[in-house]
């Protein structure tokens, strides 16, 4: 019986490489769709903290293209009649990445304030058959729906760095992840994301948290598992921490802390859960040992306890 996988939330102008899938690893989980989504929020966020799309008065080329880690991308744009201008990302089928391949189009625009640093900003992302492919092992998830981002604080991020700032996010995600073509799952995200500073970029760091109480648990995501379809719930119990480990803006940036419990709803069994914990080193050159919690900057692994009816087991996972 498989439970759902923990999503982590994302950070934009933090980038990470994701490992590349070993061909036996052809199953998708419940946290890929969450994790493409983040990283397709994190393609938008760089676009607007790159100051493109700055508001209605903003200009931008429908010759204007990017080069995002996984991803080559063409932007171009349209105003409505609120004159709000409507960015459109297409992807295509590049793989800088050297393993995944993105298609499809996801669209963003303002619908809230006069530009994306102001006070409780909003913008709406929409994706459309946005598909990510994982051509080692032909692994497909593709996204429809909507993610609304409130800019609860004000600024961009790098002002976290330049001007010591904290800037917050507010994220409300309504999306349908398919997997592999044929099994499709809804997905609710209810998550606060934060971006501060203690020194410089050598002191940047990210954070994400739930903030939506239901039946009085702090809730970050609800969905359907991809595996028997059940119901689940993510509590974020101690919120996830990230923080540069290096000295300039490339990092390295290394998830330290965080814990959450993940419910799973199975009829006729309970309880029916499991818990995370990040910030564990685990010895890679030697993957018998057992990893020991560490918190720090060599941190690598999650400690993961679950609890299926009477039986409980533990068991450790690589970032």
């Amino acid at each position: 019986m498989a439970i759902a996988t923990i999503a982590l939330g994302s950070w934009s102008c933090i980038k990470k490489t994701d490992p590349v899938p070993t061909s036996n690893s052809s199953k998708p989980t419940d946290q890929s769709g969450s994790n493409e989504a983040n990283a397709a929020l994190d393609d938008v966020r760089d676009i607007i903290n790159n100051k493109i799309g700055g508001g209605s008065g903003q200009r931008i080329d429908k010759s204007e293209a990017y080069n995002l880690p996984c991803g080559i991308i063409s932007i171009d744009s349209s105003t409505t009649s609120n004159n709000y201008k409507v960015y459109k990302i297409n992807y295509g089928q590049s793989t800088p990445c050297g393993y995944k391949y993105k298609s499809g189009k996801i669209d963003f625009q303002l619908i809230a304030g006069t530009k994306f640093s102001d006070v409780d900003a909003k913008y709406k992302v929409t994706f459309t058959n946005y598909i990510v492919e994982v051509k080692a092992n032909g692994q497909v998830v593709k996204l429809n729906g909507t993610s609304i981002v409130t800019n609860t604080s004000g600024g961009y991020i790098y002002q976290a760095v330049t001007e010591n700032k904290t800037i917050t996010h507010k994220i409300r995600s309504s999306l349908v992840i398919t997997y592999n073509n044929t099994v499709a799952r809804p997905r609710s995200v209810y998550e606060t994301r934060a971006w501060s500073s203690n020194n410089s970029w050598a002191g940047l760091t990210f954070t994400a948290n739930g903030d939506t109480l239901i039946n009085n648990i702090n809730v970050s995501e609800i969905g359907k598992t991809y595996d028997g379809n059940y119901n689940f719930q993510t509590q974020i119990t101690e919120p996830w921490s990230w923080s540069n480990c290096g000295t300039t803006f490339a990092g390295p940036y290394v998830l330290k802390t965080g814990k959450a419990k993940v419910d799973v709803t199975i009829p006729n069994l309970s309880p029916t859960y499991y818990s995370i914990e990040a910030g564990y080193k685990w010895d890679t050159s030697n993957l018998s040992t057992t990893p020991v919690s560490t918190k720090d900057c060599a941190s690598n692994a999650y400690k993961i306890d679950l609890v299926i009816g009477t039986s409980t087991s533990t068991e450790y996972q690589l970032y």
